[in-house]
């Protein structure tokens, strides 16, 4: 009997080993396949696509799978700054950053540098600038308007879209430049910059509050807010309008294609698999939101996942009744695609271990 005993008890556990092998094993098999959809929307399904419609920068930054055993940032108010945020408050040399600013449509100026895109939407009463920089560049970014007869004096608002170094470091700067201008960003982002681990220098004094589906409107212009949390625990996604000549059009600019456990010294999220299916959900829903407003050309907050500089050159070479590079819904929807999916091989990733 005690034999018997012994043998039932081993074939359980070795009955539990290879469920759980298997298990993984289909885990490991689902996220292939997520790739794979991704991998599909990378390029047009028409032949001989222009450069700048093939999105091989942003499937292979979202796409790639996490390394066996990576752990975490520590979480504390005393954890140092990671050594590649700690970097960013150090300047670097102009020609390292530097980015030729540029008019992308008539209401809408790329000024940011070769990695990190700030932005000027300009309206009949001021300029709306979307995201500011690291706090030692962005007073040379603000400068880059007068380049197109605008003045920085002239910005009312600054939206924030997440509280990343490169998107918020450079607030009071903005400030000090232009002490009128409001900065709009999520309750949970103001309140993650008070409590990260950044210095006192690049921390804001809290200004207005973004509400999901918030309208903001500055003349003739109307920025619409949305709350897609995942690559922070409360970053925003915007819709504006932009003009190229007669032609109408709708920008989206997705708040975050990263994700992240732990920044700043601050736990963002409980655990890997709420953070990824917080990103999952966050993305589907702003699909549908572009989809149904009609959003037709992406404005991204990184250059290269959207080879912002390829539509740029292709811009400046533009013919009369050649379409623009920034408009097209294809893009749109791809782009989508390869962010949901990418997460949810990153799910299956995560559920594997």
């Amino acid at each position: 009997m005690k034999q018997l005993k012994y043998l039932s008890s081993a074939i359980f556990v070795i009955a539990l080993v290879l469920g759980g092998s298997i298990a993984a094993i289909g885990q490991t098999e689902a996220a292939q396949a997520h790739v794979a959809a991704a991998k599909a929307a990378v390029s047009p399904k028409t032949p001989n696509p222009q450069p700048w419609h093939i999105f091989n920068s942003a499937f292979n930054q979202m796409c790639a799978e996490p390394k066996p055993g990576a752990r975490p940032q520590p979480a504390g108010k005393d954890v140092p700054l990671e050594p590649g945020e700690a970097a960013k408050l150090i300047p670097t040399p102009r020609e390292k950053w530097y980015a030729p600013p540029a008019k992308v449509f008539d209401n809408l100026y790329y000024i940011g540098t070769k990695t990190e895109s700030t932005w000027a939407l300009t309206t009949s009463e001021g300029i709306i600038l979307i995201n500011t920089n690291f706090d030692w560049v962005t007073p040379e970014l603000l400068d880059e308007l007068r380049t197109f007869g605008l003045d920085s004096a002239n910005i009312r608002y600054a939206v924030i879209v997440r509280s990343h170094s490169d998107q918020s470091w450079g607030i009071n700067a903005l400030k000090k430049g232009v002490p009128s201008a409001r900065v709009i960003m999520s309750e949970g982002d103001w309140d993650f910059l008070a409590n990260d681990n950044s210095p006192a220098k690049v921390k804001p004094v809290k200004d207005m509050v973004a509400r999901d589906g918030q309208k903001l409107t500055l003349g003739d212009t109307t920025v619409t807010l949305y709350s897609t949390p995942g690559a922070s625990a409360d970053n925003l996604s915007i819709i504006f309008p932009v003009k190229d000549g007669n032609q109408r059009h709708l920008a989206g600019m997705i708040g975050g294609t990263t994700m992240n456990l732990v920044q700043g010294g601050v736990q963002v999220f409980p655990d890997t698999q709420t953070m990824i299916k917080t990103y999952i959900a966050s993305a589907k829903r702003f699909r549908e939101i572009e989809d149904k407003t009609g959003v037709d050309a992406i404005i991204s907050i990184h250059a290269a996942l959207d080879n912002m500089f390829a539509k740029i050159d292709a811009l400046h070479s533009r013919k009369p009744g050649d379409p623009h590079p920034f408009v097209s819904k294809d893009d749109v929807d791809r782009f989508s695609t390869i962010i949901i999916e990418c997460g949810e091989a990153k799910l299956a990733w995560a559920n594997s271990n």
